[in-house]
């Protein structure tokens, strides 16, 4: 074949799989780590406190890092999550959002490599960690895969859920009301891969087997914790400008992924038919009372956004490993007040005021000291 007829090939390749992959892409500015993030005029951002990491009043703090499932040998989401877990050990729990393992997670003929990448994550903060599962920790192969990673999580004082391959939702109280001191904080996690990997475990999960069941249950622990902060967290998110919200991975990985999508039928985009179709009852969940903060990770960015009645804010926090966030690729959509690809994770602080207390929203990155974008997200 010549030259000419292998670059009219890869070409018309590029072309089909370009079509094959899914509708409904979106178009806008990227925002790499070289550049500026995108902040909404709208934005209401406060400075951050010269004191942080050590913030005055704490009552609680949350960090959210998701997909720091291949970090370097001295990766500096990790190090940096060491400078913000430990000032408060004590006072500090840390959401690892999935992907803990790439690609594939703790695969059988590599279970000591996969074992040491979740070691590396367990030994960057001394403060409580969860670890909630994503794709690439099912890898695309049943549960035996997530299995061991759960199996090495609890071994190594951490919790993993959902647990054995279900989708919750599972509860976890942060913080315990306390009168006169906090209203307290409750996590619930879900995770929506059983009916991408895993249908076959569904039968073991205390009568969640579908979609529809799981937003009923969701539905009912939001209603019932209402007079708390709650998170909800998930691997997925409800809106991205990143690439599984249908924005350009940039020509070559477009290529790539459209030949997976032609393959395997599904990115796990939010675009997807069926992507759409398991979140929706889970959105309707939300919908009846809203939480605090929808925590996500899946894309490789961080991303603020507004709740779209789903919840008071939205964020992306995939971002915690330098090596796969790239060249960024992520763009700001109607709900987003903050958008950069840059390798970093979230904050978010509860504090003691003089009239009760508030919740603060910080978005850390590595190679700054301070916070690049902090909000308050409302006081109680």
């Amino acid at each position: 074949m010549s030259r000419g007829s292998l670059v009219l090939s890869i070409t018309l390749l590029a072309i089909l799989f370009g079509c094959l992959a899914p509708p409904n892409r979106i178009t806008g500015t990227n925002y790499p780590a070289e550049g500026a993030p995108f902040i909404a005029s709208r934005a209401q951002a406060i400075s951050a406190l010269d004191t942080l990491p050590e913030q005055p009043n704490l009552i609680q703090r949350v960090v959210l890092i998701g997909d720091a499932g291949v970090p370097m040998d001295s990766e500096p989401v990790l190090l940096e999550l060491t400078r913000w877990s430990d000032v408060a050990p004590e006072l500090t729990t840390v959401v690892f959002l999935g992907d803990n393992v790439y690609p594939a997670g703790i695969e059988e003929d590599a279970i000591q490599e996969g074992e040491a990448v979740m070691r590396k994550q367990i030994a960057s903060t001394a403060a409580d960690r969860i670890f909630i599962p994503g794709n690439h920790d099912w890898g695309h192969a049943g549960t035996d895969r997530l299995l061991r990673q759960q199996a090495y999580v609890d071994a190594n004082g951490s919790q993993f859920i959902p647990r054995n391959g279900c989708p919750g939702p599972t509860l976890r109280t942060i913080v315990s009301p306390l009168k006169g001191r906090t209203r307290g904080i409750t996590l619930v996690v879900f995770d929506i891969d059983p009916w991408y990997f895993g249908e076959d475990a569904l039968i073991g999960c205390d009568g969640i087997n579908t979609p529809e069941e799981l937003g009923n249950e969701l539905a009912h622990h939001l209603v019932n914790h209402q007079d708390r902060w709650v998170i909800v967290a998930a691997h997925h998110p409800l809106r991205t400008g990143g690439p599984h919200g249908g924005f350009s991975r940039g020509p070559v990985l477009d290529f790539v992924t459209g030949a997976i999508y032609y393959i395997f039928g599904t990115l796990q985009d939010t675009v997807e038919e069926k992507y759409q179709a398991i979140m929706a009852p889970i959105e309707a969940a939300l919908a009846s009372a809203p939480p605090l903060l929808y925590a996500a990770g899946h894309d490789h960015n961080l991303q603020v956004m507004e709740g779209d009645g789903l919840a008071d804010y939205q964020v992306v926090s995939g971002a915690g490993a330098t090596i796969r966030v790239g060249d960024g690729h992520v763009t700001d959509i109607d709900e987003t007040l903050f958008a950069h690809g840059h390798a970093g994770f979230m904050v978010v602080d509860f504090i003691a005021t003089e009239l009760g207390e508030t919740a603060l929203l910080h978005v850390i990155e590595t190679d700054h000291a301070a916070p690049v974008f902090s909000i308050d997200m409302g006081s109680h």
